[in-house]
């Protein structure tokens, strides 16, 4: 069973009303998936965040994260802002995605971020900037089950 398979049946198989927030994870073939489930229902799953590490360690080049982070990109057209690539930071191994224009609500402005690592690891996040506090929060990203598949297998097709 694919990486996508398993983090789709490790949700669906959660018992109803169960305790949330919880952790839910899925491993294939030495990739590993985790999202912090925050809120399940019948159209959906709500999380704070998701995080992915690649099968076998990996030892990317600034090129190689830009690269890696240009096909995410294109990949990810489903997500409800496209992303790009803002920086990549060679020192530190890290690629920074986000959306490419932010979903206004009200005093809030939210995008998609994305950490890519070195390593073969990123981390998904859905952050709002509040206009009038001047701050940034983490806040839930909303998806259904079909589409945590497909960026599972999005995710896993990037790398290779």
């Amino acid at each position: 069973m694919n990486l996508s398979r398993k983090i789709a049946d490790a949700v669906e198989t959660l018992p109803p009303g169960g305790p949330l927030p919880c952790p839910v994870e899925a491993e294939a073939a030495g990739a590993r998936l985790s999202v912090h489930l925050t809120a399940q229902g019948p159209v959906g799953i709500a999380f704070d965040g998701l995080d992915y590490a690649a099968a076998g360690r990996r030892d990317l080049s600034a090129d190689e994260l830009r690269k890696w982070g240009d096909r995410l990109a294109a990949r990810l057209t489903y997500l409800m802002e496209p992303l790009v690539v803002l920086e990549v930071d060679a020192l530190a191994g890290e690629a920074a995605l986000r959306s490419q224009a932010p979903t206004p609500r009200g005093d809030l402005r939210s995008f998609y971020e994305v950490r890519l690592r070195r390593e073969g690891s990123l981390h998904l996040q859905r952050i709002a900037f509040d206009e009038a506090a001047r701050r940034r929060q983490a806040v839930p990203c909303r998806m259904t089950i079909e589409v945590l598949e497909r960026l599972a297998d999005d995710l896993v097709a990037s790398l290779d």
